[in-house]
C-alpha cells in the first residue's frame, strides 16, 4: 500500500497502526522496518500517527531521518505533554501539536 501511494504521487506517508485488536508498538516497528527497507518508500517523508505515545516512539525509533509526529496534546496534562515533547526533541522529529480546550 505504501509503495502504491508513493508511485501515485504521495508527498508524505502517514503511518497509523491504532487498533484495539493489534499490538500497536510491535506492528509499528515491523511495518516501518518493512516499508522503509524499500528505497522508493524511504525517500518520502514519514508521519508517525498514534493516540498512544509508546507507538509513536516505536515509529520514531524506526524512521530513517527526520519524521513528523502527529500528534501530541495537553489532554493528558502539562507534565505529560512536556515529557513527550522533550522525548520527541531528543529524536529530532518535528511535531504537530493539537489545540484542545475544555470544550473540545
Amino acid at each position: 500500500m505504501a509503495k502504491d501511494q508513493v508511485e501515485n504521487g504521495a508527498q508524505i506517508l502517514d503511518f497509523n497502526l491504532d487498533d484495539g485488536l493489534i499490538d500497536g508498538k510491535k506492528a509499528m516497528t515491523r511495518f516501518m522496518r518493512l516499508c522503509l527497507s524499500d528505497p522508493d518508500i524511504a525517500k518520502v517523508p514519514i508521519m508517525v500517527d498514534s493516540s498512544k505515545f509508546e507507538v509513536i516512539e516505536a515509529g520514531i525509533q524506526n524512521c530513517q531521518g527526520k519524521c513528523i509526529v502527529n500528534s501530541i496534546s495537553l489532554k493528558g496534562g502539562e507534565e505529560e505533554f512536556k515529557a513527550h515533547a522533550r522525548k520527541i526533541l531528543q529524536y529530532g522529529a518535528a511535531v504537530v501539536v493539537m489545540a484542545f480546550d475544555e470544550e473540545g
